[in-house]
């Protein structure tokens, strides 16, 4: 089923990464009737004129009452507590935004017929036998990944027209140079001081306009169940850290290999992880960015937003 312009879509957590990159997939494809929601809308800087509306996603009468007043046709929800460590230490908050959120959000979506387009991590796997299909049975390490997978099932057992989207190591420009792991690579490298990375922490990372254009594709045909999504290239952090280093020209001495044992980390992380997106490569006829391909798709953009020191 083809949807048309004419349909209503609503965004939570329009403060993220992911909803700047749907906003610019959006404008370039002439997608109409974007809301976008945020707890915090005056922080919200989209490179779209969409209204931005306030929600709490927690709560679950304001979710009703705005659900009930727009009445929409699908609901992304981009909002999530991914803060690895924060999740160990904080499991109520954990809880309740990435799980009892989402029950909200399906609670919406029973009420108007909407279609609930979900994101999930690579984090509900135990990082053992990486990269993963989606018929491999998840086995979460820390609390993030049980409360992400715990968000599934919610999905699951949920009545509603739904899809969920794994990614693993979203990177990717944005106005306000929000957090990722890239931000934090380029930030190291021009202090010119030595830091570590780990070697053995094995992903296959996802730009987020790769990320936005596969939404775009599940709007066009309102495609169900999941789909995972990254790069064709698996390699480890270090080695993502160096590939940073070269496409921004960027001296890589500083950079030193670790084991993720020697950093005493909270949360357990799982080590081969990443996420085989054969499923929606074909399904959609598309292709993710390698590596060298989304960082400098990061840095033109960068370099368009007028951040030059990143940009060189």
């Amino acid at each position: 089923m083809q949807l048309s312009d004419e349909q209503t879509v609503l965004i939570t957590g329009a403060n993220s990464k992911t909803s700047e990159a749907l906003a610019r997939v959006f404008q370039a494809s002439g997608r109409k009737n974007v809301i976008y929601t945020s707890s915090h809308p005056e922080r919200v800087r989209l490179p779209a004129l969409s209204p931005v509306l306030a929600l709490d996603i927690t709560n679950r009468k304001e979710v009703k009452d705005l659900c009930l007043r727009i009445q929409p046709n699908v609901i992304v929800n981009t909002a999530a507590f991914t803060n690895v460590d924060a999740c160990e230490t904080d499991k109520h908050t954990a809880w309740t935004v990435n799980v009892t959120a989402v029950e909200h959000l399906v609670q919406a979506c029973r009420m108007t017929d909407a279609h609930l387009i979900h994101f999930s991590t690579d984090y509900v796997f135990d990082g053992e036998h990486g990269p993963y299909t989606e018929e491999n049975t998840p086995n979460p390490l820390g609390y993030y990944g049980k409360t992400k997978l715990a968000s599934e099932n919610v999905c699951l057992m949920s009545s509603i027209d739904y899809t969920i989207v794994r990614t693993n190591v979203l990177y990717g420009a944005t106005q306000t140079l929000k957090p990722d792991f890239a931000m934090w690579v380029l930030r190291k490298l021009a202090e010119c001081k030595p830091f570590s990375v780990v070697k053995d922490q094995y992903s296959n990372p996802t730009l987020i306009d790769d990320l936005a254009y596969l939404v775009e594709k599940i709007l066009q045909t309102r495609a169900k169940g999941i789909f995972h999504s990254g790069s064709p290239d698996w390699l480890n952090r270090y080695e993502f850290a160096r590939k940073i280093a070269e496409v921004f020209k960027f001296d890589n001495r500083y950079i030193s290999a670790v084991e993720t044992a020697d950093l005493r980390q909270i949360a357990a992380r799982p080590l081969r992880g990443g996420l085989v997106s054969l499923k929606a490569e074909t399904m959609f006829g598309m292709k993710f960015s390698t590596v060298e391909h989304g960082l400098l798709t990061m840095r033109r953009q960068l370099q368009l937003m007028g951040h030059r020191q990143w940009a060189l």
